[in-house]
């Protein structure tokens, strides 16, 4: 049975909504933002038991879908695109885990050959998607695991969140032309929403100049 709080989320047409809808419909129910990174806005439901990853611009589920059921990877209750390239994904809330817990985690991450299976069968799939990803996509960073990227569920099991990088901006300041081939303009259409190009303080002011200088290019070519 669906959690009471998601089901005003479920049987709309999110593909067709941007994610400033997405804010505003979460914000209309009672869900309070409660953190962003440099991609995604989070939303904690009243209950506190589910959280929402509003990201204007990216993609975040592929390895919890992959991985559904695998003990070390969030719960994921709803995930969907956004129209203009963005992402709502819904799933279990975590919180900060003993630093001892981190530890522990990573050292088994780096020594997978004495981990449990579904630590061997999650490293399997991050090693592949991190395989494609070099080949396929341009601003490809790689596996990206540290402290921040290790929470805790309710039932005491260590989950691991936002391991893959990809670095768009360097991408599209670097060559405009090459990014416009390579992501269409409906998928960056709300590039400039990322929260991390909304902390003005953030970046100087040549930055935000070239990424809007990069855009225009990349709308402008052929």
């Amino acid at each position: 049975m669906d959690d009471p709080e998601l089901v005003p989320l479920l049987g709309m047409q999110w593909h067709a909504l941007n994610h400033r809808f997405a804010r505003a419909r979460l914000e209309h129910l009672g869900w309070v933002l409660c953190g962003q990174g440099d991609w995604a806005y989070a939303y904690r439901s009243l209950s506190g038991h589910l959280v929402a990853r509003v990201s204007p611009y990216g993609h975040f589920v592929d390895l919890c879908e992959r991985c559904a059921g695998n003990r070390y990877v969030p719960r994921m209750e709803l995930a969907t695109e956004l129209e203009g390239g963005g992402h709502l994904a819904v799933l279990e809330y975590l919180t900060s885990p003993d630093p001892s817990m981190v530890n522990r985690f990573l050292w088994r991450w780096q020594h997978p050959e004495g981990a449990d299976a579904d630590l061997r069968a999650l490293r399997r799939e991050v090693d592949t998607i991190d395989e494609w990803g070099r080949q396929n996509l341009h601003g490809w960073v790689g596996v990206d695991i540290g402290d921040r990227h290790v929470l805790l569920s309710s039932d005491g099991n260590p989950k691991i969140i936002d391991l893959f990088g990809v670095d768009l901006r360097t991408f599209l300041v670097n060559d405009p032309r090459a990014f416009a081939r390579r992501v269409p303009p409906d998928q960056r259409r709300y590039v400039l929403d990322v929260p991390d190009l909304q902390q003005a303080d953030d970046h100087p002011a040549e930055y935000l100049r070239r990424i809007r200088a990069a855009l225009a290019e990349a709308a402008s070519s052929p």
